[in-house]
């Protein structure tokens, strides 16, 4: 996707083909919304996986009327498919729908939530495993999975704590006083709540889950609103629009993410449907080209601070906790 590759059906077929099949045995749409929580939303998730390949397609030219070369290497312009960059060769270039949104950055950040998210907090990490009274006793007692060396409770901690590898690094402060030492808190409660099993210390090893669910969720809510409201996009956005479009294409990837974060009691800050409708504001109308709407005020359906402000409220985090 990041390089509008799939300009013929050859091309398009075995992007799907890799999504659907995999390599190495690990099959990815299997992956997507796996947990019990999302699985009344997966058809929609999926429809949603297979739009994003099926517009990337569309602007690496699949079908078009001319070459293909010609309609991946012209430039973006508003209501028409293209790259953004200072030219064909720009490490920074991405490629955009009509609307001025960069897929290939929407399904990057889209599946680190629909996989990733997922997989920590609501498979792993979740009260079907850490409240399940026969996987702890198994784990009292010491029972290894058949040619392993840790029990069923230490599986599903390691796993999580192997899928964390891939928010690590939005974890990580980068001048953000919301997410200061969020990363530490995430290692440290991991680490804590790996040695509590050991002594079946299973309310304090719940705690530590608990704070993980927290920043975590934390992390995906902050760097969402980051990205809508953040310095570098605002300053893109009022100098050139294009300028802005890989950091708010990466928001919205971040947003659809965000309806797999959770709280400490099991509940969704932002439903599937909920996650919809501010996606849906971001990008009617002209999309991204709408510069007047995107900087509009608060109040104003779609700017980037009436949505940030909103995700805000769900996550206890305001657009003050954000600045630098």
């Amino acid at each position: 996707m990041n390089e509008a590759r799939m300009s013929t059906k050859r091309d398009y077929d075995e992007a799907l083909r890799i999504y659907h099949e995999g390599n190495f045995g690990l099959k990815p749409q299997k992956e997507v919304s796996a947990s019990s929580k999302h699985l009344k939303d997966r058809d929609k998730i999926l429809k949603d996986i297979d739009a994003w390949f099926e517009t990337s397609a569309r602007i690496a030219g699949l079908g078009a009327n001319i070459p293909s070369y010609e309609h991946r290497n012209r430039e973006a312009v508003k209501g028409l498919t293209g790259y953004v960059g200072n030219g064909i060769g720009d490490k920074d270039i991405c490629y955009v729908d009509e609307r001025g949104i960069a897929v290939a950055e929407v399904y990057k950040y889209a599946i680190m939530g629909a996989i990733y998210l997922d997989k920590i907090l609501n498979i792993h990490l979740s009260e079907q495993i850490l409240e399940n009274n026969e996987v702890l006793v198994r784990n009292d007692l010491t029972q290894l999975l058949p040619g392993h060396n840790y029990t069923e409770l230490e599986h599903h901690w390691d796993l999580a704590y192997g899928y964390y590898d891939f928010w690590k690094t939005l974890a990580q402060s980068d001048g953000l006083p919301a997410l200061k030492d969020c990363h530490l808190r995430i290692s440290r409660s991991f680490v804590k709540g790996r040695a509590l099993m050991t002594t079946s210390q299973y309310d304090e090893m719940r705690l530590q889950a608990d704070t993980i669910r927290q920043e975590l969720s934390r992390v995906v809510a902050i760097r969402a609103m980051h990205l809508l409201v953040g310095p570098n996009t605002l300053a893109n956005l009022k100098e050139n629009p294009r300028r802005a479009f890989r950091l708010l294409s990466q928001a919205y990837g971040l947003i659809y993410a965000a309806q797999f974060a959770r709280n400490m009691e099991g509940k969704s800050f932002l439903t599937n449907e909920e996650t919809g409708i501010l996606l849906h504001e971001l990008e009617k109308g002209d999309g991204l080209w709408d510069k007047e709407r995107l900087l509009g005020r608060e109040q104003t359906e779609g700017a980037l601070y009436n949505l940030a402000v909103r995700i805000g409220e769900k996550f206890d985090v305001s657009p003050e906790d954000i600045k630098k």
